[in-house]
């Protein structure tokens, strides 16, 4: 096979995959989030709550700079935020159920380039398929 040949095919395996993460992205509408918000975002989840001071000091980011991405984030409805009943100056940030979707955004983008790729080939090619990958994944 010329090698022309795999890097095109290569390519049309990447465009499958990259317009399922479009279509994931359309339909959970994420205007106004940007791609590195869902770090952020991952974060939260994976501690189920946190406090806005320890947030800025995970990420390294200033107080004030929190503050107005946590104020983004509640407006597009992704976080709540609610004050500590033992000392009103903790802020406790949550996700919302839409927040812990999209911190889940890369495993709806795999399952739904999956569902294409399962669509398109037989039984005995996606197990040949899984096979290369993990030749290619080992280290």
């Amino acid at each position: 096979m010329q090698r022309e040949d795999f890097r095109y095919a290569f390519n049309a395996f990447l465009k499958l995959y990259f317009d399922s993460c479009k279509e994931v992205y359309e339909e959970l509408d994420l205007k106004g989030l940007k791609e590195r918000h869902f770090k952020y975002l991952k974060e939260i989840d994976r501690r189920q709550s946190v406090t806005m001071s320890e947030f800025a000091e995970a990420f390294e980011l200033s107080k004030p700079t929190v503050t107005e991405m946590m104020q983004r984030f509640e407006e597009t409805g992704v976080i709540t935020r609610k004050r500590c009943d033992e000392d009103g100056r903790v802020v406790n940030i949550t996700l919302t159920d839409r927040g812990k979707l999209l911190a889940k955004t890369n495993r709806l983008e795999s399952d739904r380039a999956i569902d294409k790729i399962y669509a398109r080939l037989k039984e005995e090619e996606i197990t040949l398929l899984k096979r290369l990958f993990d030749k290619i994944g080992k280290v």
